[in-house]
């Protein structure tokens, strides 16, 4: 990949690139795209896989990544702590946990609490936002993994990544390349990123 001289972050967000996400049917492996449209305060979202079928809609409310069950209540025995029980899950479960057991540090009793099921994102983002399907785009690296939507967030990863100076412009802190891990940013690190990048760039 071409070692670039200069790049200038506009303070571009994540979501922008999401209308378009090329991923891993859940059921099958098969590739394929999941197609979005913004629409007001929301997107909406459909993904159709041509080998087994499987159709997707956000105004469903499909969601195939992980999951948490989360309470919040006072003891009830004491009534003195806030009891916030979790319960994460890699997929969505056939049967949630509604009620959680948690115990108070303060009378030590222990308390069904009541939980809600939420989608719960990858602290890397290393998911599809829109159903939670695998990514295709993803490559472990020995510093971490090394993902994207689709080409034009690609590009626009390669050519931040391989940039010997990056300048900013009205960049905010949910600002895409604000956000990106310290291990991407090191400028030792670039010639290895950037090779990771050009994988990915074939595969697409």
């Amino acid at each position: 990949m071409k070692i670039t001289d200069r790049f200038i972050d506009t303070g571009k967000y994540l979501y922008l690139f999401a209308d378009e996400v090329l991923v891993n049917c859940i059921e099958c492996g098969t590739a394929g795209t999941v197609i979005a449209t913004w629409e007001g305060h929301a997107w909406s979202a459909s993904f159709h896989c041509v080998n087994c079928e499987l159709k997707l809609s956000s105004d469903i409310g499909h969601w195939y990544g992980p999951v948490r069950a989360h309470g919040r209540q006072p003891c009830g025995y004491c009534g003195h702590k806030w009891l916030t029980p979790t319960i994460k899950y890699t997929t969505p479960p056939i049967n949630p946990a509604i009620q959680l057991t948690a115990v108070c540090e303060e009378c030590n009793h222990e308390t069904l609490v009541k939980a809600n099921l939420s989608r719960d994102y990858p602290a890397d983002g290393c998911c599809d936002p829109h159903f939670g399907l695998p990514l295709r785009l993803t490559l472990d690296t020995r510093f971490g993994t090394v993902w994207s939507y689709n080409r034009t967030h690609l590009e626009e990863m390669s050519s931040y990544v391989s940039a010997k100076l990056r300048q900013r412009q009205n960049v905010h802190n949910g600002a895409m390349f604000s956000r990106l891990p310290k291990w991407m940013k090191v400028a030792k690190h670039r010639v290895e990123i950037s090779r990771a990048l050009a994988k990915l760039e074939a595969i697409a």
